[in-house]
Formats: structure tokens, sequence, C-alpha cells
């Protein structure tokens, strides 16, 4: 995926968002109990390149991506193709919610459907680290130097934990890409799917803690609008795309639970228009603004409700 600098207004660099699909989530405050409150913003750009993971393979500038699609929200599966009323054309949006008639990469099969059972994004219990995660920094002399690892000890009495460090990043602050984690929860380009269908859902829910209380990471919900075409979205300008709803929490050093609901999705525009999470979901994104990072993140799913406080049992929304 690619990211804009929110502070220069320009697009700084790219992680391509061709990654595997593995997906699901929960939401609701991100503040946890006992915990400071949050931030808002939203940080972070994306880097050059990512990692090879299942289905595409992470490169530097562009993926291949799909061709068609709109600047804005564009009509979903099921929704009309847009009534012209006095000058203005609106559309009834479905899987790909309402805005402006004309396709979008989540029309038809590009939008898997997600029941309340497939809620589980991932645990990190497996052999090894899902190919749907890709990590990101702009460290010198090589940049994407760091990676998410698999670390004994988990969340809630787990057994494993995702583990995210590194130090000299050049930060979106100073003009660089800065540093963040990228989960792919939908796009396979090879299937032609390009959206999971979040309606069942109200947020995504998760537990993280630092090496340093009040490190702060930002959630980012990558949506089709404002995902360049060529990254698998339906944004079309690639310097109007980039900048996803998001919300800033705040870490402490243990392991606590954060939730962030759709709705909080904030900042998130194409252009000057603002866009916010509706139906459907591409990538979840972790971001910090720092140079030096040490976090790790658990027990990663969607919820509906109330957020579920134990570890995600339920069944994983991939395919």
């Amino acid at each position: 995926m690619r990211y804009r600098n929110l502070q220069n207004s320009a697009l700084i660099s790219v992680l391509v968002a061709g990654v595997a699909v593995i997906a699901a989530c929960s939401s609701g405050s991100d503040n946890p109990s006992g915990a400071g409150t949050t931030a808002g913003g939203t940080a972070g750009t994306t880097g050059t390149s990512g990692t090879t993971s299942t289905g595409t393979t992470s490169s530097g500038v562009t993926s291949s991506g799909a061709t068609t699609g709109g600047s804005t929200a564009a009509t979903g599966a099921g929704g009309s193709s847009g009534v012209t009323t006095g000058g203005t054309t609106t559309g009834t949006g479905g899987a790909g919610g309402s805005g402006p008639a004309g396709p979008s990469v989540c029309d038809g099969k590009g939008t898997r459907l997600l029941a309340l059972g497939d809620s589980k994004v991932d645990d990190f219990e497996g052999a090894v680290i899902s190919p749907g995660w890709s990590s990101f920094n702009d460290v010198m002399p090589t940049a994407n130097a760091f990676h998410i690892t698999q670390e004994v000890g988990g969340a809630v009495g787990t057994g494993h934990s995702g583990h995210y460090a590194g130090t000299g990043a050049h930060t979106t602050a100073l003009g660089g890409f800065g540093v963040g984690l990228v989960y792919n929860t939908a796009i396979d380009k090879v299937a032609g799917i390009f959206c999971v269908d979040i309606t069942p859902f109200d947020g995504v829910t998760f537990w993280a803690k630092a090496a340093t209380a009040g490190a702060k990471v930002a959630v980012n919900f990558i949506i089709p609008e404002t995902s360049f075409v060529d990254d698998g979205g339906d944004c079309m300008v690639k310097t109007t795309c980039y900048n996803h709803p998001s919300k800033s929490i705040t870490l402490t050093t243990s392991w606590m639970q954060y939730s962030v609901a759709f709705s909080e999705g904030a900042g998130g525009t194409v252009g000057a228009t603002p866009v916010k999470v509706k139906t459907v979901l591409q990538e979840l994104g972790w971001l910090t603004p720092d140079a030096a990072w040490d976090f790790s993140l658990d027990e990663i799913q969607f919820y509906k409700g109330t957020p579920p406080t134990g570890p995600a049992a339920h069944g994983d929304a991939g395919p």
C-alpha cells in the first residue's frame, strides 16, 4: 500500500498492497482499561518495498493492480448505476459503499463476504509469521531492513506474539516514508478478490505493548477509495490517494487490549474529499511516527458489539 505524508501533503513512497489473503479483526474504544487517553491523527507513509508474500510480491513502486475504479467511493456490488438529478450523479452503494457511479474493484466477486464466525485476523500461533504481513521502514543504508518476527510469549497467556522493532528510520516528519506494519485482509489479485465485506463487524480489536511507555501507533484502515489502482484500489490519481482513515493509540509497557471502531477512522481523504470506512476493507496498518520503535501485537480480530477479551478463537476470514 501507499500512504501520504500528511504533514507535507505529498506522496513520499510506497509499500505495495499485494500481499496474501488472511483476515479478520475487532473494535470499540481505543482506550484500554487503565490506560491513558489516545492521541488522534494519522501517521506514517509506506516504504519503497515490502516483504514477499503469498499471492503477490511486494516490489518497489507499484504492483500490477486493477485498472478500473473511480476517484472516490464507487458503487459497490448490488448498487445502482447512479441517477443524475440537477447535474449531480449519485449511486446506491452495495459492497463498495455509495458514491459517484462507476466500477469498483469491490464489485461483484471482487468482495469476499465475511460471517460473524470469520473474525480472526492473526494470533501469531502458526509455525511462522503469516504471509499476510508486510513491514516497511525508511532506514539506511538498506531500506526495509527490519521485519515483524514471531516471539515466544503472547497476550492473555497465549504462546506467541508478533514483535516489530528497529532504529534509525527517516520519519515522515523529516520527509521520509517512516515505519509501519501492513496486514492484507483481502487482496488476492490472482483470484480477483480485492475487498472483504465487514458489515458483520463494528471494528478491530487487538492486544499490544511497547518497550517505552507512551509510544504511539496509528491504526490505519486501507479502503479502495484511498488505494491507488495499481495497488488494487479505486483511486485513479496517485497524488490524491493514500490518505487512509486512521486513529492513533498510546501504548504502555504491559499487554493491554485496544479496540478501534471502523467509525473512528478519521482523516481519510481522496484529494480534498473526505472518506470513511463504509462496508469494505482491504488492509490494516499499524504505523509509528518514531525513528526508533519497539512494539508487539497479538490476538487481532474483528468484533461486533463488545470486543472479546480472550484469545482470537474464531474462524479465519481468509479463503
